[in-house]
C-alpha cells in the first residue's frame, strides 16, 4: 500500500496580533525618504552592469555556440 503523503502544517505568523498591529501602526508614522544620490548612483551602475553583462553572454552565445541558433 503507498503511503499518504503529509504536507507540513500552515506556517505560524511570526509576530502575535497586538505586536502587529504596532508594527503597522509604525509603518504608516515612517515619513517617506527619497533616494540619496549615491544610492541613485548604484542603483544605475548596477543595471548598466547587468545590461553590459547579458550583451556579453549573447554576444560569447552567437560567437562560440552556434549550433542552437
Amino acid at each position: 500500500m503507498a503511503e499518504e503523503i503529509k504536507l507540513p502544517p500552515e506556517e505560524e505568523p511570526v509576530l502575535p496580533p497586538a505586536e502587529e498591529a504596532k508594527l503597522i501602526d509604525e509603518l504608516r508614522k515612517m515619513e517617506y525618504e527619497p533616494l540619496l544620490p549615491i544610492e541613485k548612483k548604484l542603483i544605475g551602475w548596477s543595471i548598466g552592469i547587468g545590461v553590459v553583462s547579458l550583451g556579453f553572454l549573447v554576444w560569447v552565445s552567437y560567437t562560440f555556440f552556434p549550433g542552437g541558433h
